[in-house]
């Protein structure tokens, strides 16, 4: 049975979700709504006669793009340390999936209304949540390897 590569590449990314423990629907419906955004950003900044530039739209989907990766770089920071970061990683994707639909939202009504809603960077408020996590991990992690014993450190 010969396999294309546009299958090859799908099940590579099933498989590499899977190894993960990353949910592939509630990944799906994430990038969805990613494009929804942007599609209704479009929308409202032609609505509010704000010149429209292709350079413009790309750099959004791009950003999209590294918010995709967010759940990712939890998911693998579970395997490096032995960890499952499941819980972690749904919860991620769910601030994410919010934070689209309110922008969504937010987008169709200012497009409609022809007025700015004033919007919360709920992006910014969870990778300063995930940095301090990561810290609390490190001091725990540091604390183990000073306190197992005799280990050449000296205070």
């Amino acid at each position: 049975m010969k396999v294309n590569t546009l299958q090859g590449l799908k099940l590579a990314a099933y498989a590499f979700f899977a190894w993960l423990n990353i949910d592939m629907e509630t990944f799906g419906i994430l990038i969805i709504l990613m494009t929804l955004d942007s599609f209704f950003g479009a929308i409202k900044a032609v609505r509010f006669k704000k010149e429209f530039k292709f350079k413009t739209l790309i750099w959004g989907l791009c950003l999209k793009m590294c918010f995709l990766i967010i759940p990712l770089i939890v998911a693998l920071l579970g395997k490096g340390v032995g960890g499952d970061f499941y819980l972690g990683v749904d919860i991620v994707m769910k601030i994410l999936i919010v934070s689209e639909g309110y922008s969504i939202f937010g987008n169709i009504y200012a497009a409609k209304n022809k007025k700015e809603v004033k919007s919360i960077d709920i992006i910014s408020i969870l990778l300063k949540s995930l940095r301090v996590g990561l810290k609390g991990i490190l001091d725990k992690l540091l604390n183990r390897i000073e306190n197992a014993g005799d280990c050449g450190i000296k205070k």
